[in-house]
């Protein structure tokens, strides 16, 4: 799924100048998740977990700057 989620912001996000920074959150989240799912101990769940509330914060605020961004939020 998440590959998916990849191949589509490609073409959603090629206006953006910021793409890279947006391409770099989702990778950080993916692996989060990933880190979470297989983790084998409560440390590593811990991490992951953290990890996971830390991208979706820097995703949910990605569009900062944007007013109907910030209104909906």
């Amino acid at each position: 799924v998440s590959s998916l989620v990849h191949i589509y912001s490609i073409g959603y996000m090629s206006h953006d100048p910021h793409k890279p920074r947006f391409m770099a959150y989702l990778s950080l989240f993916t692996f989060a998740m990933l880190m979470l799912v297989t983790s084998d101990n409560f440390l590593q769940l811990y991490f992951g977990w953290e990890g996971v509330g830390l991208a979706s914060y820097l995703l949910i605020g990605f569009w900062y700057k944007k007013p109907s961004a910030n209104a909906a939020a």
